[in-house]
């Protein structure tokens, strides 16, 4: 492991009115102290006070003093430092933050000192990583802090917290505990046949693995797509022939003037996409071409877009003209969403006689129905309200953390097929070696869902996503 003293800016680009670097580091409290200029106790920071030297700064305290430039005495700024000594601290190092002014000329001033006193740009994920490295937190958890950072809605942020704090982890120990209670036991039986081999019990083995251990597993995989839409929200798409209001019905779940509205047919060329937030769930919401026959070719490359956006589409909100009959645009429209999960949004219901105009025929009538009139903003909340649900309706909530990433849930499929395979050798009464291998390839999966054992490469690949001050 590299041990060197690294430093990073820890708060986003841009001005601010506070903006942190963060040192980490067996050299972090020293070479801070030499540019840091410490304000006695009950007095106003000023360039004349004395180097602290390193050895008087107590961990867990906040002081008050200036950052100078120790060849020139040049003032820089007037900060905070936060200090804590390993091993109480974020990495399990010395850490000391310098909490400054928020400017990105000061901040990369300070920077650049720490620098000239030998410490390193600190990579991307890097402070995480050592926090992984030193057994602060285990990889899940080292995940989780990306996830936290990049939460758009509550129900991401409760997820991300619900995996930081151990609760993924947890499973996955009980699952591993169970694993390895099996192996130790069939080990035994393989070492000392003539000893073990009556006691070890294979079909109660087998039935162990079912219940205590490919159950949990199972949960887990499933719970993937749960915390997909909590992780990644939703994405939607609104579509339908030309001129039903489409882009009156996007402004209206947004609230704002997001999509060009015009009597014209046609107007929306392009798709447009937006975020919004409902009961905690992001769900991107798309704009999209009026689908028609015949479209001039410009038109053609936007129905084109619009019918990409269906194929990716989780929800669709099939949006109708509440005051024109449906024709056979319409239900040929439908007829494309057999696969999809589908919302009939019956706009312009504030039109006279709409519910005589508009009949849904027999191959509708089964879908979800929503009346809005996207001019007077009536049954938005109910439509908001319906694509939550048919979120939450999807989620398989477990009783332990969500699986939040791709490459857990590809190691979680590797386990369940290894373990699997242990219960088809111990039913079948296959050669105790060969039941051992795949027992291994089981914990091997395990293990490095939690980072007990992970390559290095796998590791440069995880944190190179994280931004760099965490």
């Amino acid at each position: 492991m590299d041990t060197s003293t690294i430093a990073a800016v820890a708060t986003p680009e841009g001005t601010g009115g506070i903006g942190i670097i963060r040192v980490s580091g067996p050299e972090a409290i020293a070479a801070v102290t030499a540019v840091f200029r410490r304000a006695p106790f009950g007095q106003k920071a000023s360039g004349s006070d004395k180097t602290d030297a390193g050895g008087g700064f107590q961990s867990w305290r906040m002081y008050l003093g200036h950052i100078l430039d120790p060849h020139s005495g040049t003032l820089v700024d007037e900060v905070i430092l936060a200090v804590m000594r390993a091993p109480h601290s974020y990495t399990r190092e010395d850490v000391v933050e310098i909490q400054a002014h928020g400017g990105s000329r000061v901040l990369e001033k300070i920077l650049n000192l720490l620098i000239s006193q030998g410490i390193r740009p600190a990579q991307p994920g890097e402070f995480t990583r050592r926090a992984f490295i030193n057994g602060r937190m285990d990889l899940t958890q080292a995940e989780a802090v990306a996830d936290l950072i990049s939460a758009r809605s509550d129900a991401t942020l409760d997820m991300a917290v619900s995996q930081m704090t151990g609760q993924l982890s947890d499973v996955v120990s009980s699952i591993r505990q169970s694993l390895v209670s099996v192996l130790g036991s069939l080990e035994a039986a393989i070492d000392f046949p003539e000893a073990a081999g009556e006691e070890f019990d294979g079909s109660g083995q087998s039935l162990h693995l079912s219940r205590e251990v490919l159950q949990q597993v199972n949960q887990l995989r499933e719970a993937y797509e749960s915390g997909r839409f909590l992780r990644q929200g939703v994405q939607s798409v609104i579509i339908g022939r030309p001129n039903v209001g489409k882009s009156s019905l996007m402004n209206c779940l947004l609230n704002q003037q997001r999509a060009i509205v015009t009597e014209v047919a046609g107007t929306t060329r392009d798709c447009i996409e937006a975020y919004l937030t409902t009961r905690g769930v992001s769900v991107l919401v798309a704009d999209t071409a009026g689908l028609r026959k015949d479209p001039d070719p410009i038109e053609r490359l936007g129905i084109e877009k619009t019918r990409e956006y269906m194929a990716s589409a989780d929800i669709v909100l099939h949006v109708l003209d509440s005051g024109r009959p449906i024709d056979h645009e319409d239900v040929v429209i439908y007829g494309q969403l057999t696969d999809k999960s589908v919302v009939l949004v019956k706009n312009k219901a504030d039109l006279a006689d709409h519910e005589k105009v508009l009949r849904l025929p027999p191959a509708m009538q089964q879908a979800f129905c929503i009346e809005v009139s996207a001019l007077h903003g009536t049954g938005i909340d109910a439509l908001k309200q319906r694509v939550a649900d048919m979120v939450f309706s999807s989620v398989a909530r477990v009783g332990h953390g969500f699986v939040p990433n791709w490459r857990q849930k590809c190691l979680l499929d590797q386990a369940a097929e290894a373990v699997s395979k242990v219960i088809s050798g111990l039913e079948n009464w296959r050669l105790p070696e060969l039941i051992s291998i795949d027992l291994h390839d089981a914990l091997s999966a395990i293990d490095e869902i939690t980072g007990k054992y992970v390559e290095t490469d796998v590791l440069d690949e995880i944190f190179s996503r994280y931004c760099v001050g965490k």
